[in-house]
């Protein structure tokens, strides 16, 4: 797969459609496959298409972002830098980057109008960038230390993963003032370089190093020649351009690409898991009829006489019952039983706060004068060891210590 780079000089797109651009084409492993200068109409085809913005067009920044949606992010963004930039906040895009630190951001700023007027005068060509670098940020950082590129009246310093800034000014006898007031903020800030590495670009003279080292007072070194086209540089910790609106159609159509095996697969996930659960369902439901058949004959087999047959499971336990009382078969529920295992459950200060006992529909109501909530727990559990289910239904009269109304029902299920 190869990347077709174009480096848009700052006076682009503006300038007549015959203006040369330099670019390079880099293959699937980093390496340069061909370079050159060209007009729109005359670069290469490649299977896809990336931007290097000139460093004087961005502003490289930091800020402390507000919690939202993006899309409403998007819009705050500018104004969040609004004492930073040198127009209108309106005429600005930002793009972020990672963060720093501290609640800080990484931002990128660059001229929306600027930025608009370029990818229209690509589209022309049917290029469509999926990356837009800014070229302060394309120079390798050393360990410990800056990087500047120099074109001997000025250039950039890249400061940071995702921090720099375009240098104005400078000479041979004095490196630009931006750089020094760089340097002077970090030393502030208890973090200074180790050492500053300058990258020449072609043609440039170096400087007298021992003139800049004292200037700066940090060790200067000479890097590799800046030669992007040449020995392409690879982005990385860059911020790109490309965000929100100017998303690439096809960086959105390589994150469909990405997408698309994950959720095809959660989609067969989900299908799988509703036909089981759907299955599983269906079954359940023909083994719920098939028991409920099954108790209708035997129900039907003993009591061959009923008529309707609405819930047999209820309609055996009450015919069962009646033949139990018409064979003189005493039930759990019926008053004595229900009256002697309540009793047997009573300590002997419950016995002697009895004051009341009824029996209506197989429930069992005592009624006792406790002192306090406490020994009506005590006794519901005393019930409830028995096993008896026991609830409070109410507290009555007008004495100092009311009645407490217990109602037995049965046995715990």
């Amino acid at each position: 797969m190869s990347l077709l780079r174009i480096h848009l000089p700052p006076d682009w797109p503006d300038t007549d459609a015959a203006a040369t651009l330099p670019w390079c084409r880099i293959g699937a492993r980093g390496e340069r496959i061909d370079a050159g200068r060209a007009p729109l109409a005359g670069l290469p085809s490649a299977d896809a298409c990336e931007l290097v913005i000139p460093s004087e067009l961005v502003l490289l920044t930091t800020a402390a972002l507000p919690r939202g949606s993006r899309q409403k992010l998007r819009q705050l963004l500018p104004y969040a830098i609004e004492d930073r930039l040198g127009g209108e906040p309106e005429t600005v895009h930002v793009a972020t980057g990672h963060a720093v630190g501290d609640g800080q951001t990484a931002l990128a700023a660059i001229d929306k109008g600027w930025l608009a007027r370029a990818l229209l005068r690509l589209r022309e060509r049917d290029l469509r960038p999926r990356n837009a670098w800014p070229e302060t940020l394309l120079p390798p950082l050393p360990a410990g230390g800056w990087v500047m590129v120099w074109s001997g009246g000025g250039g950039f310093l890249r400061s940071g993963a995702q921090a720099g800034l375009h240098l104005d000014g400078g000479s041979a006898e004095a490196p630009p003032p931006a750089l020094l007031l760089s340097l002077a903020q970090a030393r502030a800030a208890g973090h200074p370089p180790q050492a500053l590495q300058v990258r020449l670009e072609e043609g440039v003279a170096p400087p007298p190093w021992n003139v800049w080292r004292d200037a700066l007072g940090i060790p200067v070194e000479a890097g590799a020649p800046w030669a992007p086209l040449q020995q392409p540089e690879i982005a990385v910790g860059a911020i790109n351009l490309l965000q929100g609106t100017f998303a690439g159609s096809d960086l959105r159509r390589s994150g469909w690409q990405a997408l698309r095996l994950p959720l095809a697969l959660a989609a067969l996930i989900a299908l799988v898991q509703v036909g089981a659960t759907t299955t599983e369902w269906l079954l359940l439901d023909r083994e719920k009829q098939r028991l409920r058949a099954s108790m209708e004959r035997s129900f039907r087999e003993a009591f061959p006489d009923a008529r309707v047959v609405v819930d047999a499971p209820l309609q055996m336990q009450r015919n069962l019952a009646e033949l139990r009382h018409a064979g003189g078969e005493a039930l759990p529920s019926d008053f004595v039983p229900l009256l002697a295992r309540a009793a047997a459950a009573l300590d002997p200060d419950s016995r002697g706060r009895l004051r009341e006992v009824h029996y209506a529909a197989d429930q069992l109501r005592l009624a006792f004068e406790l002192r306090d909530r406490a020994a009506v727990d005590a006794l519901l559990q005393r019930l409830a060891t028995a096993g008896l289910a026991a609830r409070v239904q109410a507290a009555a009269g007008q004495a100092a210590q009311p009645l407490a109304h217990i109602v037995i029902t049965g046995g715990v299920s």
